[in-house]
């Protein structure tokens, strides 16, 4: 993709007003229907659900997930545009700029997905793209009473859900999801609690995995600042310091 092109959505995206209120009669929430897609990715899945992103998951193109992203998370669009970037290499729809939701379940070459997942099995199990109870249950059991996500929290979590996969998966590959999985995180603590000292909702964030819906009905509503790629480098390296 041109990087004219790349530096028009991050600017374009920049420009959206900050604080857009979400209400779920604009965005309604529809679970998706048996020809509908979704990724291995709550958040993802959220947008699609209230129709940020398409309700059926398919043909998405770099402006629709940057739109959708900043109107859903307030993800800049230097750090969508990385992730889109990726997630373009897992299409499978026959054209290079667009993706499918459920392409981004691809293991092998490794591109997004990965082992080790809060909410899903590793695929050396078969099933990686659909909400997984145990594995859900492993992450709520490290967190514990808790119901703020601090980075400790999540380090601790993080680092259990690791051992666990390494004890029980001869194919675990820790290598390739410890980038992405802080990522991850960092992306969760910004958008259900600070951009800077995380401190994530666990109420909310539980609501997301568990709905893969939105939280507007408890009163959550986007960040009101812009999620960065820098911002979440930033918060990846804070939970990275006390694994």
């Amino acid at each position: 993709m041109p990087s004219i092109k790349l530096m028009c959505l991050t600017t374009a995206a920049a420009l959206i007003p900050l604080g857009a209120a979400l209400d779920e009669t604009t965005y309604p929430y529809q679970p998706p229907t048996d020809t509908d897609v979704r990724a291995p990715c709550p958040g993802l899945n959220a947008l699609a659900n209230h129709g940020i992103l398409p309700r059926d998951g398919k043909g998405i193109t770099i402006e629709v997930l940057t739109d959708a992203a900043y109107k859903g998370f307030t993800i800049a669009g230097d750090a969508t545009v990385v992730f889109g970037s990726l997630a373009f290499q897992t299409s499978t729809t026959g054209d290079p700029t667009t993706f499918n939701l459920d392409d981004l379940k691809q293991h092998n070459p490794h591109v997004l997905e990965h082992d080790g997942s809060m909410s899903r099995n590793d695929s050396f199990w078969g099933d990686n793209l659909s909400f997984n109870d145990q594995a859900w249950a492993r992450t709520l059991a490290n967190w514990g009473d808790n119901e703020v996500i601090t980075f400790a929290v999540a380090a601790a979590e993080r680092t259990a859900r690791f051992e666990y996969g390494a004890a029980t998966n001869p194919e675990f590959n820790a290598s390739f999801a410890q980038t992405t999985s802080l990522l991850e995180y960092s992306l969760i603590l910004s958008s259900f609690g600070d951009p800077v000292e995380g401190n994530g909702n666990a109420t909310l964030i539980k609501y997301l995995f568990e709905k893969e819906r939105l939280p507007i009905e408890l009163g959550w509503q986007p960040p009101t600042s812009n999620l960065t790629i820098a911002g979440a480098q930033a918060m990846a390296a804070k939970i990275a310091a006390l694994l």
